[in-house]
């Protein structure tokens, strides 16, 4: 894995995914918002915007305008260059709209306002069409693109077209039309309304303008030159780039080709951008030869002078990108689009480079502490503890309050009567700052008690050792804490003298019975020589035969006494070895044969592992593997068979003897272990009820354990040794009282 996350061409690869996500989600996110910007996202079509139908009724009122004009006398040809793509220039001569025309409006003559309408509205190819007829007198206007459009319709057909029949043609054929009859005031439009342009006042306006009932914006309704019919019309498509409409159509259908183009990458970018992202964030600082997080050079300075570097970096490169950009477009008119991709790939390296920086310093854990103001937090921690040292909490708490109240007093001076720059920013600051050192004291001290709570339920289990940490602790949970530390210094101290009273007793025990033991041997020796002499009664013979066995067994038990005191006193001397546990337990199982075969027991043993090596003495493991036969003699019921396993667990060499018991076992595994306890409560077999106490403590002074298990009157003792890998030479002497905690 770390191969993987540490690999250059990964990172490379990441690194170019990631850059190459970004940049389509800003160009494909400007475009959609340059669009919606002038446009809602149902708009799709050209004709459907306010822009157009605002030109459009623009230009019908300045038909309006250029017939009022034709109808006063006004004629004349203008210098219209039809190869020129440009017309913005006429635009320039553009006058107030006539409804707005005052009586003292003499800027320019009367001629030179007929030619700035007869240019714009008579180009040829224009987009936009007009039919105009005078129902009074019969003349009629129309626009030259019109008047060119019949003449080549009349050449190809053999029918010869009027102006108002191809008129009428476009206009069942056009998607955008206008249609206006003074006489009857009726209007007839396919042109979208919803921006209320096509409305009652404005088509009333050029009824009125058209028919002499305006002049220069006043009402003269005694110049009234009659009705007329108003035909006003767009080409499909707008062929010509060169008006206005081309000019508005090609920079709509630009806009929403690009935001339709962007709908679907940008989603899929940004999801992208996410997951190289992470991807990035995950990788970054491993390498191949190493677990650790690495850093570089510039990761080892202050936080904060890193974040002002790379502050300081990032508008520096900004400048250059906004200077670089503004160049290319005044001079070499490039798209915002393209200025976006050159901008966002001059500032790329640098943002990443600082974002990376961070992320390598949260995931060594050093954003925090290796900075200015973490080292300022300790000094000012370490004069707050000096200052509150040896203080009562009434007095901490006072002291508290009355910070809080200086630094809310000090934010509020600044709010009314400080005359400095961000003064209401600085006095958020300032009030912030005194809450959240409040809530962190608080907080603080409700962690603090919740750890001791926490930490002294486990000397409350009897872990009397445990120490509560108190290197992070405050006054007044510190002291409580080194309190409560103190108490269980006490605790563990009267826990080990009641060791050591137990272990007097002990010790007591051995040699009491060593002191019984010698009488005892003579009373052994005495049975003997009067069986040796012949003895013709046969009553004493019995008398002699019962008294053997009785001092044998009393021999027995204060054995077990002596080694059980000795198992638990510490006085045991162990010479420790690397034993094969296989082994042993044969040997043992040749020794008890004649016992098993006697009680009719049949051993099974499975060995799954030979050799199987342990470090322990001989001689105890061997008492506990003969405890544990023994036992098996004594309480197994006869005719069974008795199962011995030897395995290996994980690191142990587990040795499990399973076998029937003769009588009913109504105790548990815990009782059955301690002393003197034996498994048939008559107390009627041979045992002393020592030899399973012997063996757990044989079995714990070697780090081992031993365990029983009882399900009805299965009976399964299990011994477990800490395995060694491979046979060793080492022997080692120790001391009982070493090995035990």
């Amino acid at each position: 894995m770390n191969r993987i996350k540490g690999s250059m061409y990964i990172k490379i690869l990441i690194h170019i995914a990631l850059f190459l996500s970004g940049l389509t989600l800003a160009i494909g996110t400007y475009h959609i918002f340059n669009y919606l910007d002038s446009y809602t996202t149902n708009t799709r079509d050209f004709k459907e915007t306010s822009e157009f139908q605002s030109k459009f009724l623009k230009y019908v009122e300045r038909v309006a305008v250029y017939v009022d004009y034709r109808e006063k006398g006004y004629s004349g040809s203008i210098g219209f260059d039809s190869s020129s793509s440009d017309i913005s220039s006429l635009f320039e001569k553009e006058v107030d709209n006539p409804k707005t025309h005052s009586k003292n409006d003499d800027a320019s003559s009367e001629k030179e306002k007929f030619d700035y309408y007869n240019a714009i509205l008579n180009q040829t190819n224009s987009n936009f069409l007009y039919y105009v007829k005078n129902l009074n007198t019969g003349s009629v206007y129309a626009s030259a693109a019109l008047e060119n459009k019949v003449s080549k319709a009349n050449e190809k057909s053999k029918n010869k077209m009027t102006l108002k029949e191809y008129l009428e043609h476009v206009k069942l054929t056009n998607n955008a039309y206008l249609i206006i009859n003074t006489e009857t005031e009726k209007y007839a439009t396919n042109v979208n309304r919803n921006y209320q342009y096509m409305n009652d006042e404005n088509l009333s306006w050029v009824i009125d303008y058209i028919k002499g009932n305006v002049i220069n914006g006043v009402d003269n309704t005694e110049t009234n030159r009659g009705d007329y019919i108003i035909c006003t019309t767009i080409v499909n498509n707008f062929p010509n780039t060169a008006d206005e409409f081309g000019t508005m159509y090609h920079h709509f259908n630009v806009l929403y080709r690009n935001y339709s183009n962007s709908l679907h990458p940008v989603p899929l970018s940004f999801v992208m951008l996410l997951v190289f992202l992470i991807l990035t964030v995950f990788f970054t600082g491993h390498s191949k030869d190493s677990d650790q997080i690495i850093i570089m050079g510039f990761d080892r300075l202050k936080t904060e002078s890193g974040l002002i570097l790379i502050a300081g970096g990032i508008a520096l490169f900004y400048t250059i990108a906004l200077r670089l950009c503004k160049y290319l477009y005044q001079d070499y008119n490039f798209d915002y689009s393209i200025l976006l991709g050159i901008g966002y790939s001059i500032l790329y390296p640098f943002c990443m480079f600082g974002f990376l920086s961070l992320v390598r310093r949260v995931k060594k854990n050093v954003l925090i502490s290796n900075s200015y103001l973490h080292a300022f937090g300790l000094k000012l921690k370490d004069f707050i503890k000096g200052f509150l040292a040896e203080r009562s909490i009434t007095f901490r708490f006072a002291g508290l309050l009355l910070l809080f109240s200086v630094i809310e007093a000090a934010g509020f001076l600044i709010y009314r009567y400080a005359s400095v720059p961000y003064r209401i920013q600085l006095f958020l600051f300032i009030t912030i700052l005194g809450y959240l050192i409040l809530f962190y004291v608080t907080l603080k001290q409700v962690i603090d008690f919740k750890i001791i709570s926490h930490e002294t339920k486990k000397l409350a289990d009897g872990n009397l050792n445990h120490k509560i940490p108190v290197e992070k602790m405050h006054e007044p949970s510190l002291s409580l804490a080194l309190d409560i530390n103190n108490i269980s210094e006490g605790f563990s101290a009267a826990v080990d003298e009641k060791v050591k009273s137990e272990r007097l007793k002990t010790e007591l025990i051995a040699n009491v019975s060593h002191d019984i033991k010698t009488p005892l041997t003579s009373i052994i020796n005495y049975v003997d020589l009067l069986k040796k002499e012949n003895l013709n009664n046969e009553t004493a013979q019995g008398y002699l035969e019962v008294l053997s066995g009785k001092t044998w067994r009393l021999k027995t038990l204060i054995e077990d006494l002596v080694e059980a005191s000795k198992a638990s006193s510490g006085t045991l001397v162990l010479n420790l070895e690397c034993l094969n546990l296989v082994e042993l337990v044969r040997q043992s199982l040749g020794e008890f044969e004649d016992k098993f075969n006697i009680h009719k027991i049949e051993p099974v043993l499975t060995v799954s592992q030979e050799p199987l090596y342990i470090m322990a003495d001989g001689r105890s493991t061997y008492r506990i593997i003969e405890n544990i036969f023994s036992n098996v003699v004594k309480y197994a019921l006869g005719g069974t068979r008795t199962y011995i396993n030897i395995f290996a667990e994980d690191d142990m060499a587990v040795v499990s003897v399973n076998n029937i018991s003769a009588a009913k076992l109504n105790i548990s595994s815990e009782e059955l272990m301690e002393r003197f306890v034996r498994g048939d409560l008559s107390r009627n077999t041979e045992g002393s009820g020592l030899g399973l106490s012997i063996a757990k403590s044989l079995a714990a002074i070697q780090e081992g354990t031993f365990d029983i298990e009882l399900d009805g009157d299965l009976f399964k003792a299990i011994l477990k040794f800490n395995k060694l890998n491979s046979y060793t030479n080492e022997t080692r002497i120790a001391k009982e009282s070493d090995l035990l905690p």
